[in-house]
């Protein structure tokens, strides 16, 4: 065994666990901000709502598209190189964001969103640096504390829109131009950040751990492609809760803020302390999640994920007030919360160490594509058939996810038995 791969102490785990949730919540604050006022700043440069949801679907693309090279990238030369470069795309983007409102050009604005999400594809892997460092009893835990990084930055991330828009009105700036130009300093900060401290790579301690557990027959095994891993029941579940708990929540949150402003006649003000309410739910559940699917099994969590979703999908259409929209956001969150951290524990617990990165990110890939897909098509249906109809449309997904997954937990508990 190479001095790399020698299993660090645990007080260099809680360490690393520390920057890994410094990270996220660095990207998270950058990231939200834009996201909070894309759709605004979408009818804004082009003159019609119909692109409003332009540029969430080129930030899921790019999230998507970011996933698959980013995890094979980490596989040959680890973590901290993969999310390194993901923040400094992050730099690149937000600065497109920025010369968008100075040239008045949408399609920079539509660019600046994509490298965002292809920063976020690549930054999003940090959930799985965690995983890798810790036993599987630990991992749904292990998640869930890198996501709760998100809170602090997801939180701020709404908050801070205000302050950024007049901090770019005293530079001569487009108020909305803003969150692009705090964002491009952020995501600055977080590479110099994970390069700096996050050593040893969690990829160096993921092989020390496969190297000191007991051996069984498919350890010497060639690591299967994600088609192949996927013909698995829990890789299967993991897949379906990541993909439908993020294309219901992506498509009616990305909504919401054109729903307040066009429909509701609410000031951007109110929209940041919904989106800020909406981020709390996604990431400060995480407090509770890992220990839940630690304690009841991950199928059980994403049964409750899914049944929060369809609580918020009924809620948010009836919700015209501020505080009553915050409240319905939040559990669309927290929904989004169970079934991402019970999915990714599942996903790792499924799959062997020498398939981790390529096949956690065409998970990624996949699940960004179909949401992706959603966004885009959340604009012209918002035009068609309104807000309602977006509802609508997340309580049937979110349904299918409770009523496939419910069968798998019945067939598991009739094998038992």
């Amino acid at each position: 065994m190479s001095s790399s791969l020698v299993l660090p102490a645990p007080n260099i785990i809680r360490r690393l666990t520390t920057v890994l949730f410094a990270g996220q919540s660095i990207a998270s604050l950058g990231m939200t901000a834009a996201v909070t006022v894309g759709s605004i700043a979408a009818a804004h440069l082009t003159g019609s709502t119909s692109f409003a949801g332009a540029p969430t679907t080129m930030y899921v693309l790019g999230t998507a598209l970011g996933a698959f090279p980013a995890g094979k990238l980490m596989d040959r030369f680890g973590r901290r190189t993969g999310l390194t470069l993901g923040f400094l795309v992050g730099v690149l983007g937000a600065g497109l964001g920025v010369l968008a409102f100075i040239a008045f050009a949408p399609f920079a604005l539509f660019f600046a969103h994509a490298f965002m999400g292809i920063s976020r594809g690549a930054l999003d892997q940090g959930r799985f640096a965690a995983a890798d460092m810790v036993t599987q009893e630990q991992r749904a835990r292990a998640v869930s504390w890198v996501v709760l990084g998100g809170a602090a930055g997801g939180i701020l991330g709404p908050l801070a829109v205000s302050p950024a828009s007049h901090f770019a009105t005293l530079l001569g700036l487009d108020t909305l131009a803003g969150p692009y130009l705090i964002g491009t300093f952020i995501f600055a900060l977080g590479s110099l950040l994970l390069f700096t401290l996050l050593r040893p790579d969690p990829r160096d301690i993921a092989r020390a751990l496969a190297i000191a557990a007991p051996k069984d027959a498919t350890d010497e095994l060639p690591a299967r492609s994600f088609r192949q891993a996927l013909r698995g029941t829990k890789t299967q579940t993991a897949v379906a809760a990541m993909i439908l708990g993020q294309v219901v929540m992506t498509t009616v949150m990305v909504m919401t803020p054109l729903h307040m402003t066009e429909h509701l006649h609410h000031t951007l003000d109110d929209v940041s302390i919904v989106i800020a309410a909406h981020v709390t739910g996604m990431y400060l559940t995480s407090f509770f999640t890992g220990r839940i699917a630690d304690r009841v099994g991950h199928a059980k969590t994403i049964l409750l994920g899914a049944a929060l979703l369809i609580m918020a999908c009924l809620l948010a259409p009836f919700a015209n007030e501020t505080p009553r929209l915050a409240f319905a956001l939040f559990v669309l969150g927290a929904g989004w919360n169970f079934c991402y951290v019970a999915g990714s524990s599942l996903l790792t617990d499924s799959i062997r160490v020498n398939e981790r990165g390529h096949i956690q990110g065409s998970n990624d890939l996949l699940v960004g594509l179909v949401a992706a897909t959603g966004s885009l098509l959340g604009g012209f249906f918002f035009e068609q058939i309104g807000y309602v109809g977006i509802a609508l449309a997340g309580i049937t997904l979110a349904l299918a996810l409770f009523g496939y997954v419910l069968r798998r937990v019945r067939a598991l508990a009739q094998a038992a038995a």
